[in-house]
């Protein structure tokens, strides 16, 4: 079986900085302290008329060009955004379309936050099993859209896309394990559906429907024991466990972690990892303070940055884990480099 690893990486992020005090116009209602204090100081918000297929397809192209490739090189492309631009077909299709990637299949493949590490896993699997060369991996997020601006969780929300290239590598090199595991009794703990903005929700009265907002499609975090009860219980232990999980298919354990790459929920949650795993913040690059949470990008774009910034090195045993939306727990460990 051949070796597969992380060849290339790219991240796109909108150009309009979006900094705490915009949020000022509003008043915000207190949703739950491990998201209200999200520690984000600016985040990126998609311009109006900017797909999500078009931060993808940005990503994309600059993923092959740090691969130092062209994009008419790459086979298959696995995409994973929160939301597709349209219900159906996903992005997959348009993102290859306005790549200009005529020589790739293009298929989607989602696990909210964990969809970046869920492509690995598949891409890792086909280029071992040598039916394809190169492909890419992206995930992105444009869901600022779906902000509902009564409640302060809105605030910890940004948008971006990040993209990975994936080939052979030499032996002892790129993806040694994953472990993915899902548990659905979460399902209704985070997503986005069809309601009211919260705020008129608590404080409705007849007239308000007619006059004010109408239903459309907003962020939830279920407020009860499903949703962030769920998340309180879990959040912590799951993502080590599954990190542990990895390492130990690899012939690891975490003490030989070199780098940590997670995703970027809440600084609760990431401080938790890291002091599970015996990981000192000097072996994690977290980006909180400028992007938020930028769900399915947040993990390429944490990888994207500590490689360019040289904090990820030839050789370095790198663990990447976190939760999705589902509920979803994955971790990839990987030897980095060609």
């Amino acid at each position: 079986m051949k070796a597969a690893g992380i060849v290339g990486t790219g991240l796109y992020v909108p150009e309009e900085v979006r900094t705490n005090e915009w949020f000022q116009q509003f008043e915000l209602l207190p949703f739950d302290e491990l998201f209200d204090d999200a520690r984000v100081r600016e985040r990126r918000v998609c311009a109006k008329g900017e797909k999500s297929s078009d931060i993808e397809t940005k990503a994309l192209l600059s993923a092959v060009e740090d691969a130092g490739i062209g994009i008419e090189d790459v086979e298959l492309i696995l995409d994973g955004p929160n939301l597709h631009d349209q219900p159906q077909p996903g992005n997959a299709a348009l993102v290859q379309y306005k790549s200009g990637a005529k020589n790739a299949a293009a298929i989607n493949v989602e696990s909210a936050c964990t969809s970046l590490l869920s492509q690995i896993t598949i891409a890792w699997s086909l280029i071992g099993s040598g039916m394809y060369n190169t492909i890419a991996c992206i995930g992105a997020t444009n869901w600022t859209i779906t902000a509902d601006y009564t409640e302060k969780n809105c605030m910890f929300m940004g948008d971006g896309a990040a993209a990975l290239i994936m080939q052979p590598v030499g032996t002892g090199k790129g993806i040694l394990s994953a472990h993915l595991e899902t548990d659905g009794s979460c399902y209704s703990a985070v997503g986005r559906n069809f309601r009211l903005p919260r705020a008129l929700i608590e404080n409705y009265k007849p007239g308000n429907y007619l006059e004010g907002p109408r239903e459309r499609v907003y962020l939830y975090i279920d407020r009860g024991d499903a949703g962030i009860g769920k998340i309180r219980e879990h959040g912590p232990i799951k993502i080590p466990e599954a990190a542990q999980k990895a390492l130990a298919k690899a012939g690891y354990t975490e003490k030989d972690i070199d780098f940590l790459i997670t995703h970027n929920p809440a600084p609760a949650l990431v401080d938790a990892w890291q002091k599970a795993l015996n990981v000192p913040p000097e072996k994690a690059h977290i980006t909180f303070e400028k992007y938020g949470n930028m769900s399915a990008a947040s993990i390429g774009a944490n990888l994207h940055e500590a490689v360019k910034m040289g904090r990820i090195k030839d050789g370095d045993l790198v663990v990447m884990c976190g939760p999705g939306a589902g509920f979803h727990y994955s971790a990839v460990v990987m030897r980095w480099g060609k």
